[in-house]
């Protein structure tokens, strides 16, 4: 179970350039392109995640004054305290810190192994507070790190072992929700999320998965199925969970954590897929699939989304070229149509900008671009 789970999870977090790109990762490219399947589906304009937003623009990005000389290949990014922060799975450390302003080098962190303070897979960055937390699906550990730019060579960990269960079978992703309180998704017996506490126990374990899912798929199966990217806007005490394949959001009030309740949801296509029958790989994703939420993450007022919505055409055909915002009680905000795809985004509140991690069309180089985050006004609109 814990092998296929693993599996899963990288998959689900590593963009298919990668796949192309090393041939280290040729096995694994082969066995996606034949999990793939040959065949496409009509659009739905006037049913889709983007026909929720009234407000739309097509929006030119400019070319970010961040140097990418020095980025090696990332398939994770986010923004923190003014450093632009990259997991990467072909360095010796998973964690590379830049300059958020020039792109200067600062330092890596993280080494790979099974060791103390050493890292399987890092399955996403999130931050508490002044903290990096750092989940690392292979060891099924959540690790905040202290980090400024006087430490970034030796910043200091607490790790918390996230313990699994027969309640809680696997583990795909956990963000802090606050220093004491963390999110799950995964293998979770009869439901789709748990708390956990400062310990890594559970809690409480809540929600359902999306609307008309297959009550009769089993826990392994759906969970499987459905899974998601995870982000929290934590004073208000809210989350929000994606589909990467599908179209699929929904947000969560976490303020009695005795009782999460979902407050909004917006379904409007379901992964396709045959059943396998076999737990190892319970599932195989055809290409009728729609690439859904490809990044997910979180300012003051908004959630913000890089989206597709889209089937792809090719095996390396990942990214999205639309930004979605809600605000926090799950109402859609303002859609935005980039001129290309981009894999990764992040968010940088102090300087109204948010970072968008794609290629060049031309060379194949990474290049980062930004675009102004939209202003908050009371009414909610941007």
């Amino acid at each position: 179970m814990k092998q296929m789970i693993f599996g899963v999870a990288i998959i689900a977090a590593m963009p298919f350039h990668f796949f192309k790109r090393h041939r280290s990762m040729k096995a694994v490219f082969y066995i996606l392109s034949s999990i793939i399947g040959l065949t496409s589906c009509m659009e739905r304009p006037d049913n889709s995640m983007i026909g929720l937003f009234k407000n739309k623009s097509n929006e030119q990005t400019k070319i970010s004054q961040i140097k990418t000389d020095s980025v090696r290949n990332p398939y994770i990014m986010n923004y923190h305290n003014g450093m632009l922060v990259f997991g990467d799975i072909f360095q010796p450390k998973f964690i590379s810190i830049f300059d958020g302003y020039n792109g200067d080098f600062l330092g890596d962190f993280a080494p790979q192994g099974v060791g103390p303070d050493e890292f399987v897979h890092i399955g996403n960055i999130s931050y508490i507070n002044d903290k990096i937390s750092l989940w690392d699906a292979g060891k099924s550990t959540l690790t905040f790190a202290g980090i400024d730019h006087n430490n970034i060579l030796s910043p200091t960990f607490q790790n918390i072992k996230i313990e699994e269960d027969t309640t809680l079978l696997s583990v795909f992703q956990v963000i802090p929700l606050q220093e004491d309180l963390f999110v799950a998704t995964g293998i979770i017996k009869n439901h789709r999320f748990a708390l956990l506490d400062k310990n890594g126990n559970i809690l409480k374990r809540f929600g359902n998965y999306p609307k008309d899912y297959k009550p009769s798929n089993t826990d392994i199966e759906n969970g499987a199925i459905y899974q998601s990217l995870l982000t929290s806007q934590n004073e208000k005490k809210v989350f929000a969970a994606a589909c990467g394949i599908g179209e699929s959001i929904m947000f969560y009030d976490i303020n009695n954590k005795n009782n999460p309740h979902l407050i909004r949801e917006f379904t409007f296509d379901h992964p396709q897929y045959d059943l396998t029958g076999d737990n190892e790989q319970p599932v195989i994703f055809s290409k009728d699939s729609k690439n859904g939420f490809i990044d997910i993450k979180s300012s003051s007022n908004y959630c913000i989304c890089l989206f597709s919505g889209e089937v792809r055409t090719e095996v390396n055909d990942y990214g999205g070229n639309k930004i979605l915002i809600f605000d926090w009680k799950g109402n859609p905000i303002k859609l935005i149509v980039l001129e290309q795809q981009y894999t990764n985004l992040a968010i940088d509140e102090e300087n109204k900008r948010i970072l968008l991690l794609g290629t060049s069309s031309e060379t194949k180089d990474y290049i980062i671009s930004e675009i102004e985050l939209p202003e908050y006004t009371k009414k909610g609109s941007a």
